[in-house]
């Protein structure tokens, strides 16, 4: 069991909103079972100078002062990022420029949309190591530029990043109980970014939809019983967005109360690793999630990649 908790949740979501009607020609034009099965109604798209060390310096700095901390408090960064993906340079030492981070060791992972909770893991072993204190975890993507122009996946994809801020041996905030993690290589290349540059799915919505709803179940049932716990146990399941297929998928898989899945994938879009911690801050903020509230949050990513969170907020 982890001694790691939670102390500071933020945001950032783009200023340019757009609703669907706003959005590009999309070829063929989406009729309304399209819209209403996609269940996107508007999404983020980030500007020029809303790059991803931008945003994520943005939430980072919330979640930091909620947390009660500067930065230079900061021993550890990770940052989540698949969209902008590069060799060289990396965004997380530009992450800890712009945050004045200057006491900390910052780096990059990836792991698709999964890779918001394996950066929660590996902070949180680096933090049970005893060498460091305090860490910041950041999740910062722009789907939208790996959509396809013209395309349905443009209703899908937004922008954003989240972060929360993790303190090792303190006895405040909210409680990292557990994380869990599996990958799947025998489903490695069912996508791929194109030459182009935008996201190609090489299977059925269908068979997507249900390989996403299993991985979530696995980790979600597998982090349940090694904590002798059951979904009844849990108040909130805040998972990765993914679609509202797979939303629905997931509900059906876990046999849980859909009243229990919080989600801002209708207001935000899939804003793939950042998905989770966005939520989170608009639900805390806006009060549904109560201070010691148990909270799931499973996810997936091409690669194959699942994982899943169980934790507690202040």
């Amino acid at each position: 069991m982890s001694n790691t908790r939670i102390t500071g949740i933020g945001s950032y979501l783009p200023r340019r909103t757009l609703a669907t009607a706003d959005l590009p020609t999309i070829d063929p034009p989406p009729d309304e079972g399209d819209l209403e099965r996609i269940g996107v109604h508007r999404r983020g798209w980030a500007g020029p100078d809303e790059g991803i060390a931008e945003m994520a310096a943005s939430a980072g700095t919330l979640a930091l002062k909620r947390a009660g901390l500067e930065p230079d408090a900061i021993d550890l960064i990770v940052l989540s990022n698949w969209t902008q993906r590069r060799y060289i340079p990396e965004f997380a030492p530009k992450l800890q420029r712009l945050l004045g981070a200057r006491n900390a060791v910052a780096f990059d992972v990836c792991c698709a949309c999964a890779g918001f909770v394996f950066g929660l893991s590996i902070a949180d072993g680096y933090l049970r190591h005893g060498r460091f204190r305090r860490a910041l975890v950041v999740a910062s993507e722009t789907t939208s530029q790996r959509a396809r122009p013209g395309s349905k996946s443009t209703l899908v994809f937004g922008d954003g990043a989240g972060a929360l801020v993790l303190e090792h041996g303190v006895d405040h905030g909210g409680r990292l109980i557990d994380w869990e993690l599996a990958s799947d290589g025998d489903h490695h290349d069912i996508m791929e970014i194109t030459a182009q540059g935008h996201v190609k799915t090489h299977v059925s919505q269908r068979e997507l939809n249900a390989l996403a709803a299993q991985s979530f179940a696995n980790v979600s049932r597998r982090i349940l019983a090694r904590n002798g716990l059951s979904m009844n146990d849990v108040a909130w399941l805040v998972p990765h967005s993914g679609t509202a297929g797979i939303q629905a998928t997931l509900i059906r898989t876990l046999d849980v109360d859909p009243a229990k899945v919080l989600s801002n994938f209708a207001r935000v879009g899939n804003v793939s690793s950042a998905a989770i911690p966005t939520a989170l801050d608009e639900f805390v903020t806006r009060g549904d999630i109560k201070p010691g509230q148990m909270v799931l949050s499973p996810t997936t990513g091409t690669g194959w990649y699942a994982a899943a969170a169980l934790y507690t907020v202040a």
